[in-house]
């Protein structure tokens, strides 16, 4: 298998995706490095890392986070980004990981990728942490506005990254909204609904209807869909209210044996144990991770993409499918 990695995504980059790449190694597991030959080299005598074992895909520009995402694609067709979706079409990688500019990895990606089956939009499914394990959320950032047939295709796709990730054979799909009760909620989910619910005999997953933020964590959902804004809203708050819960908890508490013992609950919560997440609805395994990893998220994300590239992602969402009528 062959995975390729961004070596100029985010802000720690290249030095910690270097890091994160070498502390990766596996036997059935090639890591290509994408990014400009002469900027990586120093790093690799740096590093103690050998091209032998790390190939470098010497590519010159890179897309900076603050570029407009269409633009930029356009603009700089020998960005680390296109490049690594280009070796993704090709079929020369099984993977492509960055931590760069998402916007434009999402664009790269839906324009540069065949859509699996009838997919409109692809969707950014991330883990959320809940009490038994971890739920699926998506879209967390994709889709900013979004049509109720293309929330049933998240469902579906939602539901077979549950499968895979979650190891669940029959996941619960639940529509996120402002109240559990049929009706409840915009006109997108009202909308939303009445798919989920004539679909109901064809669906890879048991529609449990509208659910709240807290059902996010307390389990009765193993999926849980929203379009792209309310689902990144969500998650960046999400990522907020930790940060600040976290920084409370161990300014007010002194005590070392307490401050290890929740150091070691805290990690359920560590983003770096997740890594990144796929960018679901393309032919292709793509991985988005948080622009601030770090070594050992970008170590976490190979191995998440690994799996799923031998879990067959693409063909999982194709089957899930097959089975709907769509409604134009």
């Amino acid at each position: 298998m062959k995975i390729a990695v961004d070596a100029w995504g985010g802000d720690y980059a290249p030095v910690e995706i270097l890091k994160g790449i070498k502390n990766a190694v596996l036997d059935d597991l090639e890591l290509v490095v994408i990014g400009s030959k002469q900027k990586l080299s120093p790093l690799y005598i740096e590093l103690n890392m050998e091209e032998d074992r790390f190939p470098i895909e010497d590519t010159p520009q890179v897309i900076e986070m603050k570029e407009h995402p269409a633009e930029a694609i356009r603009k700089k067709p020998q960005s680390t980004i296109v490049r690594g979706v280009q070796l993704l079409a090709q079929k020369k990688i099984d993977a492509f990981i960055s931590a760069g500019n998402s916007g434009a990895l999402m664009a790269a990606a839906w324009f540069g990728l065949q859509r699996i089956a009838d997919i409109e939009r692809p969707a950014i499914a991330t883990l959320i942490p809940n009490v038994k394990s971890s739920t699926v959320l998506l879209d967390v950032g994709a889709n900013v506005d979004c049509k109720p047939k293309q929330l049933l295709h998240f469902g579906v796709m939602g539901a077979e990254y549950a499968k895979a990730a979650l190891n669940i054979e029959r996941p619960r799909v639940g529509l996120l909204t402002i109240g559990e009760e049929e009706g409840k909620g915009n006109e997108l989910v009202k909308s939303a609904y009445q798919y989920f619910k004539n679909r109901c005999d064809f669906l890879n997953f048991e529609f449990i209807g509208n659910v709240e933020g807290q059902d996010i964590v307390d389990g009765k959902a193993d999926v849980v869909v929203c379009d792209g804004f309310t689902g990144n809203a969500l998650l960046k708050f999400g990522e907020g209210l930790l940060e600040f819960i976290n920084n409370m908890l161990f300014l007010h508490i002194t005590d070392e044996q307490l401050r290890k013992r929740l150091k070691e609950v805290w990690k359920r919560f560590d983003r770096s144990e997740i890594g990144g997440a796929p960018l679901l609805g393309v032919e292709g395994i793509c991985m988005v991770c948080h622009g601030k990893s770090q070594a050992r998220d970008l170590t976490s994300a190979i191995f998440r993409a690994k799996d799923l590239v031998e879990q067959k992602m693409a063909e999982r969402i194709r089957d899930g499918l097959s089975h709907l009528n769509y409604i134009q």
